[in-house]
């Protein structure tokens, strides 16, 4: 299939954005010799659709925070919750724990291609039977939250929602170290007996950077049951681009990373399955990240994208 239709498909207001990522990307191949994964124009178009598809991604959540959103996306039992939407809403709302609880479900549940948010309005909303679980009642007894679980999981798994593609290996399970249950009853033991904002403060104090912040966070996070690197890094990279907290990646963190690691083996490389250290990718593409000028979720994710198929753009979804 020709690439070169695939160009068009690039919104006007884009273009502008795809020169230049293009132009400096040529330039890194070609005064540098930095790129060996870039070798002809068809990988570095087809990186260039998957920034500019990270970046429209990336933009998505500060277009909601200047929209006029509708309370539904607060609904767990309704078709239109929107965790991310709800998060909005509550920090609108001042109401600062529930926005970081939202985000926090948003990310262990995931976004289903099939079923969207269902999963997670599911738990939310306790299937329509009574209160929420929310971030006051399930911080005040997680094994109540556990115990609902066990009596709910076969309700839940009928009901059809399932997990996000990043989230795709979890379960529903209560007690076991590898499921929901466990992963909520360690999050709200991290979080501890204070508020969100206090662990923030106590982590990644103000004197820090964002990208200091960032770092202390991430790994802080480790004590999260199931929270490894993917988890971690989108759960983060929500909270700041909802302004909950303010942070910035502070590299790739492609320690554990599947798809990302693979992607940038290959850029830097020319191999998916080149035996460069960890370390060593993350020192070299700092300044393919400073030089694009785009933060590093936006890289991440864009060179995930890019190496399932370097030789023809496909729209990566969920």
């Amino acid at each position: 299939m020709s690439l070169l239709p695939r160009r068009m498909m690039v919104p006007p207001a884009d273009r502008d954005e795809a020169n230049r990522l293009r132009d400096i990307l040529i330039g890194l191949k070609e005064s540098h010799d930095l790129l060996p994964g870039l070798a002809g124009e068809v990988p570095i178009e087809v990186l260039v659709g998957q920034l500019i598809e990270s970046q429209r991604r990336a933009r998505y959540i500060q277009r909601l925070r200047s929209m006029q959103l509708g309370p539904a996306a607060l609904n767990g039992t309704g078709s239109n919750f929107d965790p991310l939407k709800a998060a909005i809403l509550k920090q609108r709302g001042g109401d600062h724990d529930e926005a970081c609880w939202l985000v926090l479900l948003s990310t262990h549940f995931g976004r289903n291609r099939r079923t969207g948010w269902q999963l997670a309005g599911d738990f939310y909303g306790r299937l329509g039977h009574g209160d929420l679980w929310d971030w006051p009642s399930t911080s005040a007894d997680v094994v109540e939250v556990r115990a609902w679980l066990e009596a709910n999981r076969s309700a839940l798994r009928a009901r059809g929602g399932g997990f996000g593609n990043h989230r795709k290996y979890e379960s529903l399970n209560a007690w076991e170290r590898t499921g929901t249950g466990q992963v909520l009853a360690t999050y709200v033991a991290w979080v501890g007996d204070g508020t969100h904002a206090e662990r923030f403060a106590e982590i990644a104090p103000d004197a820090l950077s964002p990208r200091e912040r960032f770092a202390s966070l991430y790994r802080s996070l480790d004590s999260v049951s199931r929270f490894g690197r993917t988890a971690r890094f989108d759960f983060l990279s929500t909270l700041g681009k909802i302004g909950l907290v303010e942070l910035e990646a502070d590299s790739a963190h492609l320690s554990g990373a599947t798809g990302p690691l693979a992607g940038s083996r290959l850029l830097l490389d020319g191999s998916r399955r080149s035996r460069s250290r960890v370390r060593d990718l993350e020192a070299r593409l700092s300044p393919v990240q400073q030089a694009l000028d785009v933060s590093f979720d936006v890289l991440e994710d864009a060179l995930c994208n890019w190496q399932k198929s370097p030789q023809d753009f496909m729209p990566f979804r969920g």
